[in-house]
């Protein structure tokens, strides 16, 4: 199973009533792998069968509502969310209203992928044309690293305070790693510039020495030239 996140900050509706969230769970901008999901494509027919919406894809932990509606939209698909009236379905469904919660992520099986490059950026991207929706699930990651201590100070459930916790752990290690990675890039990238300046400066070198050997070896014929001369002046007295 592959998973799609996609952040949500937009384009939302809630119903305190029904504990129901109309939202975005993905969208045709392309993710940080450049891959690109068509909405046509999916294919809902196993999924509607069990419509459930987890937290985290942690089916085995939490089940924290079920889908009433979804829709096929140019930019994206769009899902009504009825979160379930329990401890985790309430305090989820009120992370998520009251934005602390934006992200939500499709777990699905893709069926058929293309490449193809976008003609006015140059890059090529993946289009995953077709796919399977197993699952999706509204993503515990923080609008705001800051704002965690505020998300857990209210909360009552523990499994969502240990899987909130936990995945900001591993949000700061992600965000660390690519640090580190980018660090690493950028140090690349300078030995790159350095060794091409070298090159550069080596042929220039290179260059000049040429053009100084192609002097020198005009100037020897000529100062051959003159010698012969001399010879054959000296001969003539």
């Amino acid at each position: 199973m592959k998973t799609k996140h996609y952040f949500s900050e937009t384009d939302k509706t809630f119903n305190d009533d029904d504990l129901t969230i109309t939202h975005y769970i993905s969208t045709t901008t392309p993710d940080r792998y450049g891959d690109i999901v068509n909405p046509a494509g999916m294919d809902t027919s196993n999924y509607i069968k069990n419509p459930v919406v987890l937290f985290g894809h942690r089916s085995n932990a939490l089940v924290i509502g079920k889908n009433l509606e979804l829709q096929i939209k140019k930019n994206g698909v769009s899902a009504v969310t009825k979160f379930a009236d329990t401890q985790q379905g309430r305090e989820i469904y009120k992370l998520n209203r009251d934005g602390f919660l934006n992200a939500w992520s499709i777990g699905f099986i893709p069926k058929k992928e293309v490449q193809k490059k976008d003609e006015a950026s140059g890059k090529v991207y993946n289009h995953i044309e077709e796919w399977e929706l197993l699952e999706y699930s509204s993503v515990p990651i923080p609008a705001n690293p800051d704002c965690l201590n505020l998300m857990l100070k209210d909360l009552q459930d523990v499994s969502i305070k240990n899987i909130l916790e936990e995945s900001n752990e591993s949000l700061i290690y992600f965000n660390q790693l690519s640090a580190d990675i980018k660090l690493i890039h950028d140090k690349i990238k300078s030995i790159e510039n350095n060794i091409s300046a070298e090159l550069e400066n080596k042929l220039s070198v290179d260059s000049a020495l040429q053009e100084f050997n192609n002097k020198l070896i005009k100037l020897e014929s000529k100062v051959s030239f003159k010698i012969l001369d001399l010879i054959k002046f000296v001969k003539s007295l």
